[in-house]
């Protein structure tokens, strides 16, 4: 069995390149076209399992993420033999305006009469580097479009939480059936 195949490796390379760019621009028939047309085609993502080529078209024409840019950051490419290969990458995409590392594994086959298909996929998110409350003032910090700096983040951050654990009582507090609900103000 070879292992790498040089050839192999850079069609791979470029089927990898073009399941990239339709990913982006959300080409439905194309990426449809990547997978194996099976019940037996598996894709973990980062918030779905799909089961089946029904599953995953159903997936990409209804309740898919719109990315607005991915970048790949690293990827590694082991082909074995002429009929069987495995992708995998680090890619940043850009979802809501905010940049989120992910991780992405395809196992590819070379199926007789079809070419090559992703017959298995996986897709995570690593754990955040920042903390949910330092996540949250950088997504706040960008919805107003106010500058965070890096050295002020943790910061924020620390004086969210404080602020949530202090509202928090106030918040759980039961009002009786009876109470007027604060009034509304609109421009």
């Amino acid at each position: 069995m070879t292992l790498n195949d040089p050839a192999l490796v850079a069609l791979l390379a470029d089927l990898h390149n073009a399941y990239d760019r339709a990913l982006t621009v959300n080409d439905v028939p194309a990426l449809t076209a990547f997978f194996w047309d099976s019940p037996h085609v598996v894709r973990y993502g980062v918030a779905e399992q799909l089961y089946g080529a029904e599953s995953l078209h159903a997936y990409r024409t209804g309740s898919a993420p719109r990315f607005s840019s991915r970048r790949l950051v690293r990827r590694e490419i082991a082909t074995f033999g002429s009929d069987f290969a495995m992708v995998t990458a680090e890619f940043e995409v850009t979802v809501n305006e905010i940049v989120r590392p992910n991780r992405q594994s395809q196992t590819w086959v070379n199926l007789p009469g079809l070419g090559w298909r992703i017959v298995s996929a996986h897709v995570s998110a690593p754990l955040p580097l920042e903390s949910p409350w330092e996540a949250y003032a950088s997504r706040v910090a960008t919805i107003l479009n106010l500058p965070l700096d890096p050295a002020h983040r943790a910061g924020v951050a620390a004086n969210l939480q404080r602020t949530a654990a202090l509202a928090a009582p106030f918040l759980a507090f039961p009002l009786p059936d009876a109470a007027e609900p604060a009034p509304v103000f609109t421009a």
